[in-house]
């Protein structure tokens, strides 16, 4: 089911976890106003990245889909594998 522009659907649907696939354009103006998707509640939800791709337009449309909680990794575990960062 594909839901356009109802933040207030996305938002139930997301808290009920029946979110498979969230898209998510992302465009090239900051207009500090108006509904937030994700509100100031306390559920956090982990994502991951599926695809993102930019249109001509200068829009970024990224889809995410639901992840696991990530584990408690220390950092100097993954450092190493940050993209295009070499460490010493």
């Amino acid at each position: 089911m594909l839901i356009p522009g109802s933040v207030s659907v996305v938002r139930r649907l997301l808290a009920a976890g029946l979110i498979d696939q969230l898209r998510l354009p992302v465009h090239p103006v900051a207009v500090r106003h108006g509904l937030k998707l994700f509100d100031d509640g306390e559920l956090s939800y982990h994502l991951r990245l599926v695809r993102s791709e930019t249109l001509p337009t200068g829009v970024v449309r990224l889809i995410y889909a639901p992840t696991e909680t990530p584990g408690a990794t220390p950092y100097d575990d993954i450092k190493d594998q940050a993209p295009g960062v070499e460490y010493s």
